[in-house]
């Protein structure tokens, strides 16, 4: 069984794969001394990100490459660092002003296994056509309580045929009720968009609908899983065997003034 150590790498190079995944479908990348720039033009932070999966040799050259970046696209970002990954970097984010922002904690199940039945209510599918997307969009956005649009620019349909990205829908005598998303790094399964409207909430569905993206991710070669959990997510995946790998930390750099 992988250790905690190895567990975290894993989960750090699932995350910046993930960002840029994403953003090449829609978005703009670029990279520099180590770190991955994604900008998805959202005008919120956290949808513009700055990943580094392991020490950079020039912290402050990298953050400096990064303002500049970013100022470019006009948007507000975040620069995302494991605890105790890189503390250079984050120290010259810090010197640079980018301001805390918190961070989530990351997760991982150390092995795929038995995979638990959803509620027998819930009928689970693997969507992967454009009605299927725009479902999938369409709960992503009530279940975070975000705009539609900032959605549609996230999750592009070219996603839908690339082998990197699966995501399933949960269904109630044909009303969708929860989804999610996995995304594959190596035999890593990256957990993301876990998302159930208020009005389906506390009856188990986005768990089950977690499991159900795991096993996608378990067929296409998978044999461990990684997210980033919200405080309210994190016991629910405790439950389900996810173990602590370390808090992400989050600084903000804001978009520049117009």
């Amino acid at each position: 069984m992988r250790d905690l150590e190895e567990l975290g790498r894993l989960a750090d190079e699932n995350l910046v794969g993930t960002w840029v995944g994403q953003g090449r479908h829609g978005g703009t990348v670029d990279e520099f001394g180590g770190c991955s720039f994604v900008v998805t033009g959202i005008p919120a932070a956290f949808f513009n990100g700055v990943f580094s999966s392991g020490p950079v040799d020039d912290p402050d050259a990298a953050v400096g490459a990064a303002m500049t970046f970013m100022a470019g696209h006009a948007v507000p970002w975040l620069l995302w660092v494991r605890d105790g990954v890189d503390d250079e970097l984050l120290a010259a984010g810090r010197r640079a002003g980018l301001a805390e922002a918190g961070g989530p904690p990351g997760m991982a199940l150390p092995i795929i296994d038995d995979i638990p039945a959803p509620p027998p209510e819930l009928r689970i599918e693997v969507v992967d056509d454009v009605d299927g997307f725009a479902v999938f969009r369409d709960l992503s956005a009530r279940g975070f309580e975000m705009p539609i649009e900032f959605v549609e620019m996230l999750i592009a349909d070219s996603m839908i045929d690339d082998p990197a990205f699966g995501v399933v829908v949960g269904s109630l005598d044909g009303v969708p009720a929860s989804c999610a998303l996995v995304s594959v790094t190596g035999t890593t399964a990256g957990i993301y968009n876990v998302a159930t409207p208020p009005e389906f909430r506390r009856r188990g569905y986005g768990a089950a609908v977690t499991w159900a993206a795991i096993e996608v991710g378990a067929q296409r070669g998978c044999d461990h899983a990684v997210l980033q959990a919200s405080e309210m997510g994190a016991p629910v995946y405790r439950r389900m065997g996810f173990v602590d790998v370390g808090r992400y930390v989050q600084l903000e750099g804001a978009a520049p003034e117009s």
